[in-house]
């Protein structure tokens, strides 16, 4: 049955899988928890108890809740909602990227601002973890979109909004360019200014979260798609693009 337990405790699987949380990583107190997933202390306690018998976490009195074991792969039961089948339609979109880009804007702009003044102190050092990272690894490429995806997921889950979590986990593979940082592909755009810009711009996105300014938090992230909507248009004007993500005529 899809109840607020099963949705919660799915989330919680896929928090640990999503995030390669290793064993002994500290989710956090039934609190922090309940915050973080915008559910109350019942239901936090009930998807915590359905882990603990599937010995995924444990839970330590008065410490925490800790991963024991990072949840398997496993195959979706008959009547399970299944991603790929819902996004197939996607795959058949002519819509190009440039279109998805401004639904993103549209999504991410009010994303940031309801996290300016819902998030927890757990998901605001979330937020500055990812933004840290991405910054720690400017010359590690490979790592680059993964961490600015982790850093727009955590914003998304800053929302404490349960379809803008959903929204951002389905449409992200198509709304997101991949690969969006590779120098050798996309040369002209992926220039050292341009990736040093994206850190500042991280930064000013998370400052205007921390101090709960939901006006700046929605300009600071329309500052930064907007840098990138005006640069993605120049590579899909022309016939061809860089892009992997630009719609191709047929």
């Amino acid at each position: 049955m899809d109840t607020l337990t099963g949705r919660t405790i799915k989330a919680l699987k896929a928090h640990i899988s999503d995030g390669q949380l290793a064993r002994g990583f500290k989710l956090g107190s039934l609190n922090e928890l309940s915050q973080q997933f915008g559910v109350s202390r019942t239901i936090i306690r009930e998807a915590v108890s359905a882990l603990r018998s599937d010995g995924i976490i444990e839970a330590r009195h008065g410490v925490g809740v800790f991963v024991l074991e990072p949840p398997s792969i496993e195959a979706e039961e008959p009547g399970m909602f299944d991603a790929d089948v819902a996004l197939a339609p996607l795959s058949r979109l002519k819509t190009s990227f440039m279109d998805l880009l401004e639904l993103r804007m549209a999504f991410e702009v009010h994303a940031a601002g309801l996290a300016a003044v819902r998030r927890s102190w757990a998901q605001e050092s979330n937020i500055w973890n990812a933004a840290r990272q991405f910054e720690a690894s400017l010359e590690d490429e490979a790592a680059l979109d993964h961490l600015d995806f982790v850093f727009h997921r955590s914003i998304a889950e800053a929302t404490n909004n349960g379809a803008f979590i959903e929204f951002f986990s389905l449409m992200s593979l198509q709304i997101l360019p991949q690969p969006a940082f590779s120098k050798e592909l996309n040369p002209a755009l992926i220039t050292p200014g341009y990736v040093q810009n994206t850190v500042s711009e991280h930064r000013a996105i998370c400052e205007a979260i921390s101090i709960g300014s939901s006006e700046k938090a929605r300009e600071a992230m329309r500052a930064h798609l907007n840098r990138s909507h005006l640069r993605y248009r120049g590579f899909s004007d022309g016939i061809s693009s860089p892009l992997s993500n630009v719609a191709r005529e047929e």
